[in-house]
């Protein structure tokens, strides 16, 4: 029984040493790692607008002179250069898109005190839809920036054509966060989550295996994916200001109009919804109970597809997205949900 003892405890120091040596691996690593600077490594066919001290990478792809642009706003740790064979899409069938980081992914700010709150983003929307002289836009939110999205739309009706929004990650259901919690008193303290983000979703071993998590069709994370998605990962401050947001994401309660029921019942703009049928991150009944909201609303379900669409299904999602796009907003809001 004594030397069973002693293996175990062995085995349990043993166990905390390669956990030590990984995350101060990781930490290494980051530091080493992270050394780009923004402004000069943004890509040279967009432009980085500054809103209320905030940079903003986005990126306009022309198209047909009399259309109404497409803003897509992206999800977690996605960018611009991920929306991959959407855009290229839009652009055969003559949309002009705008594809915007928002804050703190891609090549947008990585200030570590930005107000991430839906309100700010929004207002960055706006200021990207401004830069570009854009007075309406057809906006397209996915994931996590479906609340920007919404809020946009909300706030701004005039600016905002249509609003798409696929997988949308609202929050309107959740219970409020508990900031009190241990996982939100660690993200609280900087030193503590920039070690936290080292070594997880900054971490590139991990990088496969958090975005495989997020689809139902695995083989669409591929290795030419993975180093598009993790691009901007080596730019100064990018896993501190991601550590950041997470706190915000996680552990701070959202106030804007896009948690408000009553205020998304009296939305002014046209709404669309497409969603994935097998999405694990946020339901198919989150996007039952929006539509509640707003009845009328069309629904459209993709069969087999997770919650990224645009990289599991790409071609069905465009075709799908496009006669969303062209469709008689009348005659959509009165459809019969699908």
């Amino acid at each position: 029984m004594r030397r069973l003892l002693r293996w175990l405890v062995r085995g349990v120091v043993a166990l905390v040493a390669l956990l030590v040596v990984y995350v101060i691996a990781s930490v290494v690593y980051t530091s080493v790692h992270e050394r780009r600077d923004l402004a000069q490594s943004a890509p040279r066919d967009g432009r980085i607008v500054t809103v209320d001290g905030v940079r903003v990478f986005a990126r306009l792809h022309p198209g047909r002179a009399d259309r109404v642009p497409v803003l897509l706003v992206h999800g977690t740790a996605a960018w611009s250069g991920t929306w991959f064979e959407l855009i290229p899409a839009l652009q055969r069938a003559g949309w002009p898109v705008i594809a915007v980081d928002v804050p703190p992914f891609g090549y947008s700010d990585k200030a570590t005190h930005t107000d991430f709150s839906r309100k700010a983003q929004a207002a960055r929307l706006r200021g990207v839809l401004d830069a570009f002289g854009i007075e309406r836009a057809m906006v397209v939110g996915h994931s996590f920036g479906g609340g920007p999205a919404l809020e946009l739309a909300l706030r701004e009706p005039a600016r905002v054509e249509r609003l798409v929004l696929v997988d949308a990650a609202l929050g309107l259901t959740a219970p409020p966060p508990d900031a009190s919690s241990a996982a939100c008193r660690a993200l609280a303290m900087p030193r503590v989550r920039n070690v936290l983000m080292s070594s997880t979703a900054a971490n590139p071993l991990w990088s496969g295996t958090l975005l495989r998590s997020f689809v139902a069709r695995k083989d669409a994370v591929t290795p030419q994916r993975m180093v598009a998605y993790r691009e901007p990962a080596s730019l100064q401050g990018a896993s501190n200001a991601l550590g950041a947001w997470a706190h915000h994401f996680a552990c701070v309660r959202e106030t804007g109009m896009s948690m408000d029921a009553d205020r998304i019942r009296a939305i002014g703009v046209p709404m669309f919804l497409l969603w994935g049928a097998d999405d694990t991150i946020t339901p198919p009944a989150q996007a039952t109970h929006l539509q509640s909201l707003v009845p009328g609303t069309p629904l459209r379900m993709m069969e087999g597809v997770g919650h990224i669409p645009h990289i599991e299904a790409p071609d069905d999602f465009a075709r799908l997205l496009l006669d969303t796009l062209a469709a008689p907003a009348r005659l959509a809001a009165i459809d019969d949900p699908q």
